[in-house]
C-alpha cells in the first residue's frame, strides 16, 4: 500500500490551521487568557487536535510503509523516530506532545492556564520540523 498523499495533505492543512488559530493567544498572560470564557478551552482543544493530526500522520505513513504495528501514541514517536521521519532531536518533545494529549484526553483537570499559556508562547514552532519533513518527503 502507499501513502494516501492526500489524507497527509488535509491532515497537513488541519494541523497548521489550529496553529495559526493558536497564535492569537501567543504573548497573553494568565489574566489576559482566562479572562474570556471558552478561551482556555478552546486553546486546550486546539493543541490536542493539532496534536493528534501529527499523531495521525505519523501512524498512517507507519502503517503504509509497514513499519511496524505501534500500541501507543508514544510508540508512534519511537517508530517514526527510528524510520527517520522524526530527527533524534525533537523526539523527546513529541513524546511529550503525545502525554499532553494523553493528559489531556484523560486528566483534563490536571492541566492548567500556565502550562497551556507556556505551550503557545514557547512550544508552537516544535511542529514546524514535523510538518516541513513531511511535506518534503511525502508530498513533493
Amino acid at each position: 500500500m502507499t501513502v494516501d498523499h492526500e489524507k497527509i495533505r488535509q491532515k497537513l492543512h488541519f494541523m497548521r490551521e489550529k496553529l495559526r488559530m493558536l497564535e492569537q493567544f501567543k504573548g497573553m498572560d494568565k489574566k489576559q487568557f482566562t479572562a474570556k470564557p471558552f478561551t482556555e478551552d478552546a486553546a486546550i482543544r486546539m493543541l490536542q487536535v493539532a496534536i493528534e493530526a501529527m499523531l495521525d500522520i505519523c501512524a498512517h505513513i507507519i502503517a503504509r510503509e509497514g513499519w511496524g504495528m505501534p500500541k501507543t501514541y508514544v510508540e508512534i514517536i519511537e517508530v517514526a523516530n527510528k524510520e527517520g521521519l522524526i530527527p533524534d532531536e525533537l523526539v523527546d518533545t513529541y513524546k511529550n506532545m503525545a502525554r499532553f494529549r494523553n493528559r489531556v484526553i484523560h486528566l483534563y483537570n490536571k492541566v492548567d492556564a500556565d502550562e497551556i499559556i507556556n505551550v503557545i508562547n514557547s512550544h508552537l514552532d516544535d511542529f514546524k520540523p514535523f510538518i516541513a519533513k513531511v511535506m518534503v518527503d511525502y508530498l513533493s
